[in-house]
């Protein structure tokens, strides 16, 4: 009974949402620039493309309200 417990629940596939809010301080040559400074949406995607992995992150500048 407990092996067959073992692999049925093994066979679950779980995909948790994960968010991740971090600070981060664009620079070009140490300094600031006017415009970079704010909230950004960063998001990630992995595909595939002519059988290679393609790994896309997107930068967004969050528009303020």
């Amino acid at each position: 009974m407990l092996i067959a417990f073992n692999f049925t629940s093994c066979g679950f596939d779980v995909k948790p949402n994960v968010e991740v809010k971090n600070n981060i301080n664009l620079t070009i040559d140490g300094e600031n620039i006017d415009g970079l400074q704010g909230e950004w949406t960063i998001t990630s995607e992995e595909k595939k493309d002519d059988g290679k992995e393609v790994f896309v992150i997107t930068i967004k500048k969050k528009e303020l309200e």
